[in-house]
Order: C-alpha cells, then sequence, then structure tokens
C-alpha cells in the first residue's frame, strides 16, 4: 500500500503517451541515475519525472527491472498495444482499460483500488472519503495522517472530475482537463459533493468487457469454464465494481457476450453465471482495435 507516491500530480492528458515514448527511446529514461536527461528529453521538471515513472507503473504501461546501469522500463504486453494501436488514447476503450489496472492496483493505488472496490458510498465528500479511507488503512494495519489522506483524496478525483468550469484556452495550454473525464465515472454535485455515477451497458465496449473479465478470472478459469454473476457484480477486483456496473446493466453486457457467443449466459430458476466459450485475452483485444465504431 502506498499513499501520494505521484507526489501530488495527478495523471495528464498526454502523459501516458510521453511515458511510452520515452521508454521506448531509452529504457534507463526514469532511472534515478538519468534523472537530468529525462528532464532534458520529456521537457517537465524533475519531481514530474518521478510523478512520470510512477503513473507509468501504475497505469500499467510500463514495468520496472535493474541491470548494471540501474533502473530500467519497459513496455507492457498492454502498453505495447497501446503503443502500437491507440498511442494517444482516442479511443475510450483503452481508457476503460487504463483505469481497470489503476482500479485494481491495491499495492500502488491504494486509494483508486478502495474508491471503486471497498469503498460503499456512492455520494460524499473530500471529509467523509477521508475519515472511512483512513479506518480502511488502519484496519489494513497502515497508519497515514488525514493531511495526507486529504491530498491523496484530491489526486484521486482529479483524475476523474473537476470541481471548476473549464477555459479552453486554460486546457490546451495547460492540459489540466481530468484524465478519465470521458468516462464520466465521478460527479461534482457542488457544495464540496461527489457522487459515483453509475456506467451504463453502451458506453462500454463489449471487447474490452469481456477481455476484463477473462483477465480478472484467469486462475478461476483455469480451473472451471463457468462464473458466477454475483461474483463479477460484487467481488472486489471485478467489473461490477470497478466498472461501477448495476446488476441491470451488468446483465446487459453479458447477453450481448452472449450474442456474440463468447458465453453462454445461465439466468433462471436460480442459476446465475456464464459459461465462458473464448479465452484467448490477446484475440479479443485485437477485435477491439481491428472493429471500429466501438
Amino acid at each position: 500500500m502506498v499513499i501520494n507516491k505521484h507526489l501530488t500530480f495527478y495523471i495528464r492528458n498526454g502523459w501516458p503517451t510521453k511515458i511510452m515514448d520515452a521508454v521506448t527511446a531509452e529504457s534507463h529514461i526514469f532511472s534515478p541515475n538519468d534523472e537530468l536527461n529525462a528532464v532534458d528529453t520529456i521537457g517537465v521538471g524533475r519531481v514530474m519525472v518521478r510523478a512520470m515513472r510512477y503513473w507509468g507503473s501504475a497505469l500499467g504501461i510500463i514495468e520496472e527491472s535493474k541491470d548494471a546501469a540501474g533502473i530500467t522500463h519497459t513496455l507492457t504486453p498492454l502498453g505495447r498495444q497501446f503503443y502500437e494501436r491507440d498511442p494517444y488514447f482516442q479511443r475510450k476503450g483503452s481508457l476503460w482499460l487504463l483505469h481497470r489496472n489503476l482500479a485494481r492496483n491495491k499495492d500502488s493505488a491504494t486509494a483508486w483500488y478502495w474508491a471503486f472496490n471497498e469503498f460503499s458510498g456512492k455520494e460524499f465528500t473530500k471529509e467523509e472519503f477521508v475519515e472511512v479511507f483512513q479506518a480502511y488503512l488502519m484496519h489494513e494495519q497502515f497508519v497515514c495522517k488525514k493531511p495526507a489522506l486529504g491530498k491523496e483524496f484530491d489526486c484521486f478525483k482529479n483524475t476523474y472530475v473537476s470541481e471548476n468550469r473549464f477555459d479552453l484556452k486554460k486546457i490546451v495550454e495547460e492540459d489540466t482537463i481530468p484524465f478519465f473525464a470521458p468516462l464520466g465515472l465521478l460527479a461534482y454535485k457542488g457544495n464540496g459533493s461527489f457522487q459515483k455515477v453509475p456506467t451504463k451497458a453502451k458506453d462500454i465496449s463489449k471487447d474490452v468487457f469481456y477481455y476484463a473479465i477473462l483477465k480478472d478470472n484467469q486462475e478461476l478459469l483455469g480451473e472451471n469454464q463457468q462464473i458466477g454473476i454475483e461474483h463479477l457484480l460484487e467481488e472486489p477486483g471485478q467489473v461490477g465494481r470497478y466498472f461501477n456496473l448495476s446488476y441491470v446493466e451488468l446483465l446487459e453486457l453479458l447477453q450481448q457476450l452472449e450474442n456474440r457467443k463468447y458465453i453462454r449466459l445461465f439466468h433462471n430458476f436460480g442459476s446465475r453465471y456464464i459459461e465462458v466459450y473464448h479465452t484467448d485475452c490477446d484475440r479479443i483485444l485485437n477485435r477491439y482495435y481491428t472493429r471500429a465504431g466501438e
């Protein structure tokens, strides 16, 4: 578990692309030994370089190792897909995949994991969020003071929503619009109140949705080709949780997967589960990036 490893810098539009470009050009670019080179190459300050290194790993687009020259980074398999298929993250499905990685990353993005998988609050203020989050951390034997958690909340909400109206010129110049704003997962209601917004089935690509189910349940599918619907809806780290899906919207998505012959849906007489037919994640993701209009 970590808090404030992003150094209060929330993910900016363009950063994932810059991270992938930098690592592809020079694998040691984010090594502390190469920090000055990173500042010159990427064109941001030292603290931002460190924040970008954090975000690249937390989002699951780069992975870290060590060699004789220091710390080195390479693109993950998913990062390679983005770099080759959607390097500027213009497709909404790419954003959903990045959000999935972040919201399942309990170790490196603890607040994001907790907010979408453990936190039951639908509408909340910063103070309420911090209070309940601190209790969760204490239960996990992780001690952190409220001011630090307040900064963590600010970074969390700034990745999804802003409390301010945007000036177009400012957005273009400073690129401050929340990176995950197009997903509509969080809304500012005014008077310091925020709301987790339920996702509609029409807003998620079916291939991306199915890819997420397969990746989330690889161990389970290794033993059985069946997954309970309640498991998908209610368990931490499952699509129902981190995609903010209601039972009705989840069922709609599953029915559409059945129409594509990806699964068979059993939803009667107490039998609520799916039977999986296709388990090749790479093939499913390839279909998404070659299918127009999703």
